[in-house]
């Protein structure tokens, strides 16, 4: 039976359901400018009716409303927009990472400059050639000696510039992924929180809020796929392997390996035919690699991660206990460009340089073993065939850094320039030195120097300006995808100005009900019973 005091309830009720609705717009303003927040609608509902019962009528509901509730509060989302911003944030992260290296190679080689390696080449070629017209001077023979000693150097600090680079992003690579396992980890803590808030029948949508904006910064990080199960459980893996599964989490570890393992040398990226096979730069040394870890651990409850044996992918004996991730597996994120920058691009320029220097010296000292010094005397024997002296000791022939010009022509007048013994004035060996300038070596495509250090240049610039362009079109299509999602998810002010003022009419209209009702109930108290007396 409805009560005298009926509509006090249905103005509480009111002014209760208008207050949480005024919360709710209040803290979508409070976090207008939060990165990665959602805006909450307040569902606002009826409570179940009334049936005031009769003898006329049959018991049923909804014959008098009995007032309002909260029957929820959403977060407002659009699942396929927040796909195709994590999709895009891995590409860009890729894009982003291969401009850099890029730019950061073509600054090492620095053509063309009066510093660059081209510019050393022909100071070589031209330094040779004033021997052979001057063969009997020796300031043209320390000269041409001094210029093979600055080639080498332009060389060796190239090397060394881009050895450094590859640690550069080594370095880049253990951040990334340590950063990757923190937020594996911190998103194993979420699932809790989430499921814990959800079975008492809250609506944890800061806490979702927390979850995908960790999920999309994974996204820039690895080429990821996200599944939502029910009940909120989320499931993210990493080239088909499980990276995190609720509470379950897999970590990445890195190793230190030598980085022949790694296949870098693959091929310079500016390289015409591929890097040329003359042995592995920095061969030896050692470089980081990604590996899965198939043994999971469960987080437990409380802080930090612990082995749960019980739950489900805990202690995972099947399989492989680390699986490799190489830039063959992963396709986007950034630490996919910083293996691919490292191991392609990197290595590859490194192998093409040292292939063009070790040709280049080959042929130079197979040529300057044919002649004579000012001082050498003829060779014994039928043979004939000059000093054997050569300009260039080349070690092992696999490491540029070991590389010395030949202590003998300290002395310029060592420096084979003549092809007959006691001919000061003979500089045809120098004449043959200096055409080698347009000779093919032993170079993909037989190639001379110039051309092939051209060719090299020039495939770095092409490089450059695809992943330029490459990385402009993804911001673009980032910018629009990122703007109609916020269009939809994202605080408008002006919006929740009107939702301000709707609610806050609303809280007074019951404010005022309750007035009314006082009143009513005053005449009642008050008045009955006061006729005829």
């Amino acid at each position: 039976m409805r009560s005298t005091f009926f509509g006090l309830e249905l103005a509480r009720l009111g002014l209760w359901a208008q207050q949480r609705a005024l919360d709710v717009t209040g803290h979508n303003i409070a976090n207008a400018s939060t990165p990665g927040y959602s805006r909450q609608v307040a569902r606002l509902a009826p409570t179940p009716a009334y049936a005031p019962p009769s003898r006329a009528m049959a018991v049923e509901a909804g014959q008098v409303g009995t007032g309002v509730q909260v029957a929820g509060i959403q977060r407002v989302r659009d699942l396929f927009l927040d796909r195709q911003v994590r999709d895009l944030q891995g590409q860009l992260g890729r894009w982003h990472v291969r401009t850099q290296t890029l730019a950061e190679l073509e600054t090492i080689l620095g053509e063309p400059s009066d510093a660059g390696l081209a510019r050393a080449l022909a100071d070589f070629w031209e330094a040779l050639g004033v021997v052979a017209n001057r063969p009997d001077s020796l300031p043209a023979r320390t000269a041409a000696i001094q210029q093979a000693h600055t080639l080498l150097e332009r060389f060796q600090e190239a090397d060394r510039q881009l050895a450094d680079l590859q640690r550069n992003l080594d370095a880049s690579i253990l951040a990334r992924v340590d950063r990757a396992n923190q937020i594996a980890t911190q998103l194993a803590d979420l699932h809790r929180r989430i499921q814990v808030a959800t079975a008492a029948g809250q609506s944890p949508n800061d806490l979702l809020d927390e979850r995908d904006r960790l999920v999309e910064e994974l996204g820039g990080l690895l080429p990821i796929r996200v599944t939502e199960r029910e009940g909120g459980a989320l499931r993210v893996e990493v080239a088909g392997l499980p990276l995190v599964d609720g509470r379950v989490v897999h970590r990445l570890v890195v190793r230190e390996e030598p980085a022949a393992a790694t296949g870098g040398g693959t091929g310079g990226a500016g390289s015409p035919g591929g890097g040329p096979a003359s042995g592995d730069p920095g061969a030896g040394d050692l470089v980081v690699r990604i590996y899965w870890s198939g043994t999971a651990q469960v987080l437990a409850e409380g802080s930090g991660a612990g082995a749960l044996p019980g739950e489900p992918g805990a202690g995972t004996g099947a399989g492989p206990a680390l699986l490799p991730l190489d830039d063959t597996v992963l396709e986007g994120g950034e630490i996919d460009g910083f293996l691919e920058s490292r191991d392609r691009l990197v290595a590859g320029l490194r192998q093409d340089l040292k292939a063009l220097f070790f040709a280049l010296a080959t042929a130079v000292n197979q040529v300057h073993r044919q002649g004579y010094g000012l001082n050498d005397a003829p060779a014994s024997g039928s043979q004939g065939g000059g000093a054997g002296r050569d300009m260039f000791l080349l070690g092992t022939g696999t490491d540029l850094q070991a590389v010395v010009v030949n202590p003998a022509l300290d002395d310029p007048a060592n420096l084979a320039a003549a092809l007959e013994a006691g001919a000061p004035g003979d500089g045809r060996n120098a004449l043959a030195l200096a055409q080698l300038r347009h000779a093919a070596l032993a170079l993909p495509g037989g190639a001379p120097a110039q051309d092939y250090l051209e060719s090299v240049v020039a495939g770095l610039g092409i490089a450059g300006r695809q992943a330029q362009e490459g990385q402009r079109t993804t911001q673009l299509l980032m910018d629009q995808v990122a703007a109609q999602r916020e269009s939809v998810r994202g605080v408008s002010l002006d919006e929740e100005m009107t939702q301000l003022v709707r609610y806050q009419h609303a809280y007074a209209a019951a404010a005022r009900l309750v007035t009314a009702v006082d009143s009513m109930l005053a005449v009642l108290i008050e008045r009955t019973g006061l006729v005829g007396r």
